[in-house]
């Protein structure tokens, strides 16, 4: 295997069929323990095989896909909330320590 994969520094998702014939798990598994990133999931589903997305029994690709949307919904709403607040940083003259004390009241 090539060194490069331990330059590997963006969050990623490696899932992996534990009964896979095409792939051996243990290679994957090796990615996820060597790469420099610090945000980075290893997911192992038993008795699935190397396409999990197709040709698997339904509940298990939905199983698959639900991993899938869920950690990438973690990590939206986990930049999201640090955007809102570097944008709240950037334009609130409270929070960038300006003692000013002027209020802005809003009539709703």
């Amino acid at each position: 295997m090539c060194a490069l994969h331990i330059n590997v520094s963006l969050p990623f998702l490696v899932v992996h069929g534990g009964d896979d014939k095409v792939t051996d798990p243990a290679v994957s598994k090796l990615l996820f323990e060597t790469a420099c990133s610090k945000d980075k999931t290893f997911k192992l589903y038993p008795g699935m095989w190397h396409s999990l997305t197709y040709g698997e029994l339904p509940e298990n690709i939905d199983a698959v896909f639900s991993d899938i949307v869920a950690w990438l919904d973690e990590r939206v709403a986990a930049r999201n909330a640090k955007l809102e607040y570097e944008q709240k940083l950037e334009n609130d003259k409270f929070l960038q320590g300006n003692s000013s004390k002027e209020v802005f009241v809003v009539d709703l």
